[in-house]
């Protein structure tokens, strides 16, 4: 009874950080205002233009074309052009808020929640069913069950996943153009999806069942 009792704990405690996550990452942005200021100002703090002066010109010499030749000489002239200066290695905290730097890497922070409901699946569909096997030697075709779930929904998931590059304003990394690299992010985020709706519909079944009891 205990043990079931922890199990519905930690499904609630992740279904509700799944839900946090989902919504922060879809909402966060209208909270900044405007979204693209955001990355204007990273690629402005990453490529600043450099202003200082170039060379100084070589002196020009012109002759006069009359009856007596005149020399002169022109002025040496200093004239500043823009350098776009690599800084890539910017701090972003250096230029955003605290609340603007999480929005700003929300891709980050969900891509990290996926990760970490990957290796609780993994955990609890290799812990569980070996604690039913000793338990209950019967509880071996569990297993079997659950492993072969897995697969499924990771063979579902990758079968939905494409290699599209994302449209990233500033990113000119390799992780935007490698296929195996998005095929794995969107194999991963779909994973994600079908895990919560799986861990609401439990939830909704849980308490739709309880109440009619």
């Amino acid at each position: 009874m205990a043990f079931s009792k922890i199990t519905r704990i930690i499904l609630y405690l992740v279904a509700g950080i799944s839900l946090l996550v989902v919504l922060f990452f879809y909402i966060a942005p209208k909270t900044v205002g405007n979204y693209d200021e955001l990355e204007l100002r990273v690629i402005e703090a990453r490529n600043p233009v450099d202003m200082s002066p170039v060379a100084p010109l070589p002196a020009v010499d012109t002759t006069e074309q009359d009856s007596t030749a005149v020399e002169a000489t022109e002025d040496v002239v200093e004239i500043a052009v823009p350098v776009m200066a690599d800084n890539s290695d910017v701090n972003l905290k250096e230029i955003f808020s605290g609340w603007e730097y999480l929005v700003y890497c929300r891709i980050d922070i969900a891509l990290i929640w996926a990760y970490i409901l990957i290796l609780i699946t993994l955990i609890a569909s290799i812990i569980f069913p070996l604690i039913s096997v000793l338990t209950n030697p019967k509880g071996l075709l569990r297993l079997g069950a659950v492993l072969v779930g897995a697969a499924i929904l990771v063979v579902i998931s990758y079968l939905m996943s494409n290699d599209t590059p994302l449209d990233i304003i500033g990113y000119s990394g390799t992780g935007n153009s490698d296929p195996g690299t998005l095929k794995m992010i969107d194999t991963v985020l779909f994973v994600t999806y079908i895990l919560f709706g799986m861990a609401f519909a439990s939830i909704l079944y849980a308490i739709v069942s309880k109440a009619f009891e």
